[in-house]
């Protein structure tokens, strides 16, 4: 009874974060004949507002890398379908990096390396918020770990995954974690 309390506010939390952002968590599939979001698709930016994320270094990154699609992670050390979702990429990349992974923990990007380690999984890159405001607004935004977030070549939101749905599912976002296609 209490998970399906949990689910339903979550259902509410997302409407209204999509009410609120421009429908941001909408699916803004790809262009036919090419693997990019259109050009009315918000920016990775625009899709989570305007937060800082930091890597391991402490230095100040892009949510997007230039010319290069995405996955982005939203994740906590603390969610049971994070630990899932790791577990299951574990699985599937069989020791296979996973270089266009961006694994966001609302922790820090230092709590995504033992989460990493856990389920053998490497190339991933590893960012966290700057701040606690930054946290702040991100936990605002998207209410609940994981999300998962398909960034094009242009840095515009493909599709938003809130929450984690079975290993099958997964296997298309995986595709574009270890570089095999440009979309899920």
């Amino acid at each position: 009874m209490l998970v399906g309390l949990a689910c339903t506010v979550l259902i509410a939390k997302r409407a209204t974060a999509e009410k609120h952002t421009g429908n941001l968590l909408a699916d803004h599939g790809v262009v036919a004949g090419t693997d990019t979001a259109p050009s009315t698709a918000p920016t990775a930016e625009q899709a989570m507002g305007s937060i800082t994320v930091v890597a391991l270094n402490g230095k100040v990154v892009p949510l997007h890398t230039k010319g290069e699609p995405a996955i982005l992670m939203i994740s906590s050390r603390t969610c049971p379908w994070c630990k899932r979702a790791l577990k299951d990429l574990g699985v599937m990349a069989a020791g296979r990096p996973l270089p266009r992974l961006k694994l966001l923990t609302l922790e820090g990007a230092g709590e995504g390396v033992a989460m990493l380690a856990q389920e053998q999984l490497t190339g991933a890159q590893l960012i966290g918020p700057a701040g606690g405001a930054d946290r702040q607004r991100l936990t605002s935004r998207y209410g609940g770990t994981p999300t998962f977030v398909a960034i094009d070549r242009n840095g515009r939101v493909v599709r938003t995954l809130p929450g984690y749905p079975i290993a099958e599912e997964m296997k298309h976002w995986f595709a574009v974690m270890v570089g095999d296609q440009d979309d899920p």
